[in-house]
């Protein structure tokens, strides 16, 4: 998890006349009847995805991340779709997994392109789902469109909000909270899941190859290292050409744009990150 650098300007689908009339829908229906929003079960305030979850906002959100999932960093779109994330759960929320879903969601906050992220199918519906605990919970929460949000203090880190990095370290490919933030957020989105470490692990390792390869210089070799490496790639030309494609796939694999970046910067953290 890095921070995403995300476009401040909203996109032309979130303006529009029938975004803008969904959202007083909302707040005049809770005004309406605040009791009946909060009550378990209740649809009332429910939120279509037709509004957010199109091309259009799934493109400037897939753009700004790097086409990585906000949370894990992983590059999904090879195998799925991903989906387009409120980090403010919109229909209900939890404050911890055991607990039941509790009434109205951040319904305000729909629509809003700050609350919006592109999220791979596993952070998302697989582990965080409704899942936003707060440090200050309940008195700090925000459960209509007239409590002051900023009030809250969520324990999921945001992506574009905050850094991660001074929140969560790297174990070698095992992430590791440094701080209560940190440690909920590894937990909420399910960071350390078994075959998400197994991918970081793999790319830890072929990290470590290309690193010492890298570093390999023909010129300072003794002859008997040159042989052996030649060997390897069969020609020294061919030997040549592996050690200037590792020097670029090391030079690029802690960039925004790189998989799983925040533990490659964590391990090797003299690379270039932008």
């Amino acid at each position: 998890m890095i921070r995403v650098k995300k476009t401040r300007r909203v996109p032309a689908a979130l303006q529009t006349a029938d975004v803008t009339a969904a959202l007083h829908a909302l707040e005049a229906g809770y005004d309406a009847a605040p009791a009946a929003c909060r009550a378990p079960r209740n649809q009332l305030l429910h939120v279509p995805a037709t509004l957010y979850n199109i091309p259009a906002i799934k493109a400037r959100l897939i753009a700004d991340q790097k086409e990585k999932c906000c949370y894990c960093e992983g590059k999904l779109l090879h195998i799925g779709y991903g989906d387009v994330e409120h980090y403010r759960p919109k229909n209900g929320f939890k404050q911890s997994p055991t607990t039941k879903l509790e009434k109205p969601g951040y319904y305000w906050l729909a629509y809003q392109w700050t609350n919006l992220l592109f999220t791979c199918k596993r952070c998302n519906g697989g582990h965080k789902r409704n899942y936003f605990p707060l440090a200050n919970h309940p008195a700090g929460r925000a459960y209509c469109h007239h409590d002051d949000l900023g009030q809250e203090q969520p324990l999921l880190l945001h992506p574009v909000l905050d850094n991660p990095a001074d929140h969560i370290r790297f174990r070698r490919a095992v992430a590791v909270g440094k701080t209560a933030r940190g440690r909920a957020t590894i937990t909420i989105c399910g960071l350390n899941r078994k075959h998400t470490l197994e991918r970081r692990r793999t790319h830890l390792a072929h990290m470590e190859s290309h690193d010492l390869m890298a570093d390999k210089d023909i010129t300072t070799m003794s002859a008997t290292d040159l042989a052996r490496e030649i060997a390897k790639c069969g020609t020294a030309q061919a030997l040549v050409r592996r050690i200037l494609q590792a020097r670029a796939i090391r030079d690029q694999a802690a960039l925004d744009s790189a998989e799983y970046a925040g533990m490659v910067r964590a391990n090797f953290p003299l690379l270039p990150q932008r």
